[in-house]
């Protein structure tokens, strides 16, 4: 049987099924009595302190023996579980609703994963995942059926779903891989599999009800696949394949610190889109040629109060440095107000793809904002920071921007803070009018960054989370490659730089024809960055060129599809294994 879900961390692993199956009960709504409050609240901070204790432990491990990304991943699952005003509401429903502290708990978490699941951004939508996660820790601890994952031997783990901390505790006990009903590519489960190298295949809808502890699996995690009670002739193949892909991913790492250059010599830049300052060490090992995009949401989301100037300028600072003379990107926060001010933002967003987020939002607060770009300005005392503004829509947010922009510059001057006073200010392309009018916004700004995920999205009207219109959402689409194109085009009037920071340029089979549009820049996850360089130094220009020419009259997202996979293929298959 071979099931099929989302490739979220590479390689093949192949090992005996341990089945972490239970039964998450949800509770009843339950009214109880007045002198039952105290006992219920008290059962409930219990199981809250015993939920954080469990994490802590794991956030140590991680500190001790990882850090990079992994120890920051598990403190934001912390700092939820600190936010006073979110246990509060639990509470409430406690003493003033009588309602028992289990049915609260999952009431008000329930909620929260909701909201999340509402949002525009694929960032804040992931964290839906935290929230769900850490609503089972604590009912289990509440309910008295929690208990731990413990591996009898080295084994592929099936599961419903994992925590942060459940994939650290495994990853101590020789975990194989990960195998999941649930999951989405940038969970921060998923984030610390890939971290820790452990081959994981989530999204498999319902592998739980056809495993059973014993069974052997082949797990894919480059291609997706699980393989359940392999042939003999399967498990050979597999184990072939495993071999070429540690042997390939091995050479990789060693290659991938050299430059990446095309056979006839050009050289393309491939960057690393980050998160977290401390992912640094893993930018580096593999060769980053500097950081395309840094998303800042996290600093500001799931706290008690909006981090301070110097605070932002410290971690700013900290990436800026470790990757001098490296150029480095930051993007402003790309997250709607109520992610941002919690506890006083009112209203529900009806459409938050269409809505009020990102720049929309930060010049509606420009003292928060401004306080972001003054700590960016100052970051850049060597020259190698960048601004970036998302979701730009229309030239006259632009002047807004750039007026504010000025603003905190001309206040540090005359506050005799250091700061780069040659700063560059850009804009992420990922809105069809921005490209509509690309040349007149190139006029205005220092440079294009393509943010392929929200172009597809709004381009075709696709929200790809939802499964029944997911099949439509590809950055392959006729209609995206002409944006892209003509963006690109605009860029090159003007003369000014543009890159690319979105998913397609993490995508090797669209390497060839980025490159025959002219972008020479592209920012992946650092995961990926050891194979782009490869597919760029197997290219010539000419072959970019001709595989572009060749999609140019097709019609349909799937003959373009097609013909670069087949294209990609057999250009590689002495390179890549599949």
């Amino acid at each position: 049987m071979v099931l099929e879900g989302i490739p979220a961390s590479p390689g093949i692993v192949i090992g005996p099924c341990f089945l972490y199956q239970y039964r998450r009960m949800e509770p009843e709504p339950r009214r109880i009595s007045e002198k039952k409050v105290r006992t219920e609240i008290r059962n409930f901070r219990k199981s809250i302190h015993n939920a954080k204790n469990y994490i802590r432990e794991s956030y140590e491990k991680a500190r001790l023996q990882y850090g990079g990304e992994i120890p920051r991943i598990l403190e934001i699952q912390l700092e939820i579980l600190n936010d006073k005003v979110f246990l509060e509401e639990i509470e409430h429903l406690i003493r003033k609703e009588k309602f028992n502290a289990a049915y609260a708990t999952f009431l008000i978490f329930s909620s929260k994963k909701e909201q999340l699941l509402r949002v525009s951004d694929n960032y804040m939508r992931e964290r839906a995942l935290d929230v769900a996660n850490l609503k089972w820790l604590v009912l289990e601890n509440l309910m008295g059926s929690r208990r731990p994952i413990v591996l009898p031997r080295p084994a592929v783990v099936v599961a419903d779903d994992l925590s942060p901390a459940d994939t650290v505790n495994l990853h101590q006990q020789k975990v194989l891989g990960i195998a999941t009903n649930k999951g989405g590519i940038n969970s921060h489960t998923v984030i610390i599999a890939r971290a820790l190298s452990v081959p994981a295949v989530v999204g498999l809808e319902r592998i739980t009800d056809r495993v059973q502890t014993g069974h052997k699996l082949v797990l894919d995690g480059s291609h997706g696949k699980v393989i359940v009670n392999p042939t003999t002739k399967t498990i050979q193949e597999y184990q072939k394949r495993r071999n070429l892909f540690l042997s390939l991913e091995e050479a990789l790492i060693k290659e991938s610190v050299k430059e990446s250059r095309t056979r006839d010599g050009k050289r393309i830049f491939i960057l690393a889109n980050i998160e977290f300052e401390n992912e640094m060490k893993q930018v580096k090992k593999v060769g980053a040629d500097g950081i395309g995009l840094f998303r800042t949401e996290g600093i500001y989301i799931n706290r008690h109060m909006l981090p301070s100037e110097e605070e932002q300028t410290r971690i700013y600072l900290k990436v800026a440095q470790a990757m001098y003379p490296k150029p480095v990107t930051i993007r402003t926060i790309d997250i709607g107000g109520d992610k941002i001010f919690p506890h006083i933002f009112v209203g529900q967003e009806p459409n938050p793809f269409l809505g009020y987020r990102a720049i929309r939002f930060c010049l509606d607060h420009a003292d928060c904002f401004i306080s972001q770009l003054r700590a960016m300005l100052r970051a850049n005392v060597k020259g190698n920071v960048q601004v970036m503004i998302p979701m730009v829509s229309s030239l006259e947010e632009v002047y807004q921007v750039r007026e504010l922009f000025e603003k905190a510059k001309q206040d540090l001057e005359r506050e005799g803070i250091p700061y780069g006073k040659d700063t560059k200010l850009g804009i992420m392309v990922e809105i069809p009018s921005v490209v509509t009018l690309a040349e007149a916004f190139a006029r205005e700004v220092d440079f294009f960054s393509i943010g392929t995920n929200d172009l597809v999205q709004y381009t075709l009207a696709v929200d790809r989370s939802n499964e029944h219109v997911a099949y439509l959402y590809s950055h392959f689409h006729p209609a995206v490659l002409r944006l892209i194109k003509e963006t690109v085009e605009a860029a090159q009037t003007v003369g000014i730089p543009v890159s690319m920071c979105g998913e397609m340029a993490g995508d090797p089979v669209a390497v060839p024809v980025l490159i025959a549009m002219g972008l020479d820049t592209l920012s992946a996850a650092h995961v990926m960055i050891p194979e782009m360089k490869k597919v760029v130094r197997q290219l010539t220009l000419a072959e970019c060129q001709a595989v572009y020419q060749e999609i140019r009259p097709l019609k349909t997202t799937r003959e373009i599809k097609k013909t670069l996979e087949t294209f990609f293929s057999e250009k590689f298959k002495d390179v890549f294994y599949g």
